[in-house]
């Protein structure tokens, strides 16, 4: 079944606690794709560089194909609960035509096959990759060894030892620390001065500016899933709305 929506608008500029997906059928200016990001990202965020010249200020939590393909964002953050697979990077890298970070190892996958998969992951077009918090920073040395894309570590909580991180050979930190990333973020900037800091959007527009206004340098948004896209659409639907189109 084709969805025939108008997705553009997907957050407004203003700042408010309304939930991300009720801005979802506003208008807006330019209409590029679907699922527009907030003009509050690329106003705001200073953006991460790297070496190759890309600037990433948004980033799409997601390894749903229609959704990266629908999606402005800057580039793609594919971290998922499962092992991490050379086929799906390769395939997430070859379809997005946009940069993708990969996820390589957490709390279950490290030593050997996380350097293994850090490989594969440069190997198949990857900007860089992402370990999750309980990722060891012996193995992170190890890895920094072999490949010369750039890690970028999770964080979710304050008791962690950032330096030894960033001597280890982190790149980037990721807060994703719930009700307390503005917190993490804020205190990365005063512990790691200029450190690129990328954040975990929310739910809302105000914990988008909060985590922004907080020193996060691009923001990482987590897209709706395909039944509250649904949802909306049959809302619409049902009310009649769409013959008001015609």
């Amino acid at each position: 079944m084709e969805v025939d929506a108008d997705f553009t608008g997907l957050w407004e500029r203003k700042t408010d606690v309304t939930p991300l997906w009720d801005h979802v059928l506003a208008d807006r200016h330019v209409k590029t794709k679907s699922l527009c990001t907030p003009d509050l990202i690329a106003d705001e965020c200073a953006g991460i560089r790297f070496s190759d010249g890309t600037t990433l200020r948004s980033l799409l939590f997601s390894t749903d194909l229609a959704l990266i393909e629908n999606s402005d964002t800057d580039a793609v953050l594919a971290v998922y609960p499962f092992s991490p697979s050379p086929r799906l990077m390769k395939s997430l890298i070859d379809f997005a035509e946009k940069p993708v970070v990969c996820g390589i190892g957490g709390e279950v996958t490290q030593g050997k096959k996380a350097i293994d998969m850090a490989q594969a992951a440069e190997q198949a077009g990857a900007i860089a990759v992402i370990v999750n918090q309980p990722f060891k920073s012996r193995d992170i040395e190890k890895i920094k060894n072999v490949i010369s894309i750039p890690i970028i570590s999770s964080v979710t909580v304050l008791h962690v030892d950032f330096r030894e991180r960033v001597d280890a050979g982190v790149d980037i930190f990721h807060v994703t620390g719930g009700a307390r990333t503005g917190e993490i973020v804020e205190f990365l900037g005063y512990a790691l001065p200029g450190f690129p800091v990328m954040a975990t959007g929310g739910k809302t527009m105000e914990s988008i500016s909060s985590s922004i206004h907080a020193g996060a340098d691009a923001i990482v948004l987590t897209p709706p899933s395909n039944s509250d896209l649904f949802r909306t659409v049959m809302d619409t639907y049902r009310k009649g709305l769409h013959f008001l189109k015609k």
